[in-house]
C-alpha cells in the first residue's frame, strides 16, 4: 500500500489516526483552500504542520473530556455534600427541639449542651468585660 501523497489523503489519514471530528477536518481543508493551496498537491511540505495540528486537536479534545468528567464528578460530590448537610441540619433541629422541650418542662433557663458547656474555654461569656490597658502617654 502506498503512502498518502496529497494533502487530502494525508488529512484523511491523520483524521482517522487521531479521531478528529469532521468539523476540524473541514476547517483544515478550508484553510488550505483559502490560502490557494489545492488539496491534490503534495503533502510533504505541510506534513509536520498537519501532524502537529491534529495531535494538538486530539490533546485538547482529551483534556476537555477529562475536564468535563471532573466537573461532573465535582457536581455529584457537591450534591452529596448538600444532602449530608441537609440531613445533619435536620438532625440538629431535632436535637434543638428536644432540648427546648426539656427546658420548658424543667423550668430551667439554660439549654443543656451535649458533652457539657465548655463555651468559657473557647470564648468569654458576653457579660465578661476585658480590662482596659492604658497606652503610653507620649505620642509614638
Amino acid at each position: 500500500m502506498r503512502e498518502p501523497k496529497t494533502l487530502a489523503e494525508q488529512i484523511s489519514v491523520l483524521a482517522q489516526l487521531t479521531g478528529a471530528p469532521q468539523t476540524f477536518v473541514l476547517q483544515v481543508k478550508e484553510l488550505f483552500s483559502r490560502k490557494g493551496i489545492p488539496l491534490d498537491s503534495d503533502a510533504g511540505p505541510y506534513l509536520k504542520a498537519l501532524e502537529e495540528a491534529f495531535k494538538r486537536e486530539e490533546s485538547i479534545r482529551c483534556t476537555t473530556e477529562r475536564a468535563r468528567d471532573n466537573i461532573k464528578r465535582l457536581q455529584n460530590n457537591f450534591n452529596r455534600i448538600g444532602e449530608a448537610y441537609v440531613k445533619q441540619l435536620a438532625e440538629l433541629n431535632k436535637l434543638r427541639g428536644g432540648a427546648q422541650k426539656k427546658k420548658g418542662a424543667a423550668g430551667s433557663s439554660e439549654v443543656q449542651i451535649p458533652g457539657g458547656n465548655h463555651r468559657s474555654f473557647v470564648t468569654p461569656a458576653q457579660s465578661d468585660k476585658f480590662p482596659m490597658v492604658p497606652g503610653p502617654k507620649e505620642e509614638q
